[in-house]
């Protein structure tokens, strides 16, 4: 799932800010508390709150407006280099504490929804909006025995096979990539009960309110446990 043209909140957001660019125009929404704060886009036009942007942005129930909406940010970012910095926005430096930090908060959360790993157990990994895999390399190859990735620009995901072949990989060939999916989030369903864990960092605001909530529901099979950012 982190989009110029038609998505909320980019792949390298900085702290308390909501972006959206739609043809070379910024949105930019300065939240108060949580997501009741107010902004401008580059023309002036001021927003009260996030649900008056996604209301102009988005639409009522309007098939045409939604859909453009994301055709409009894929759009965007198939404009951009298959790079960590291409990713993250001109934030390459962001790359390695975001992993440090990812990697502590699911080492938290290891032992407690996985107590049998000592055993053996063989975990299974979707990273959804995988880009170039850059989390996937960095940080799920090492805990998962396979890690399937979910990326709706294409050449993101071509940069992430190259990435996550097996000669570019430094871990045992019982941890691999197995499947890339150049599918957008709205539109996956998650395979029934074949995820241990549903990666979901920096892409989730860029769906619709009522698309978030049918991901889920599509992802929420009995041993998965998703991680949202």
């Amino acid at each position: 799932m982190h989009k110029t043209p038609a998505h909320i909140v980019p792949r390298s957001p900085p702290p308390l800010a909501l972006y959206q660019f739609r043809n070379s125009k910024l949105l930019r929404l300065t939240p108060r508390v949580i997501m009741d704060g107010f902004g401008t886009d580059s023309e002036g036009r001021q927003f009260k709150n996030a649900e008056e942007m996604w209301r102009e942005q988005v639409g009522d129930a309007d098939p045409l407006k939604k859909s453009q909406w994301y055709s409009d940010g894929v759009g965007y970012w198939q404009g951009v280099e298959a790079t960590v910095d291409g990713v993250l926005g001109g934030y390459a430096h962001v790359n390695e504490p975001d992993i440090k930090g990812s990697e502590a908060f699911f080492n938290t959360i290891l032992a407690e929804k996985f107590p049998d790993i000592s055993t053996g157990r063989r975990l299974v990994a979707l990273d959804c909006g995988s880009g170039i895999g850059r989390v996937s390399k960095n940080l799920l190859i090492r805990y998962f025995n396979e890690v399937d990735l979910l990326e709706p620009v294409s050449h993101f995901l071509d940069a992430a096979r190259i990435n996550l072949a097996p000669e570019n990989l430094m871990v045992t060939e019982d941890y691999k990539a197995v499947n890339f999916f150049c599918v957008p989030l709205q539109e996956f369903t998650p395979e029934p009960k074949r995820y241990d864990v549903i990666w979901v960092q920096w892409c989730i605001g860029h769906l619709s309110d009522d698309d978030f909530v049918s991901f889920f529901k599509r992802a929420k099979v009995k041993r998965s446990y998703l991680k949202k950012l």
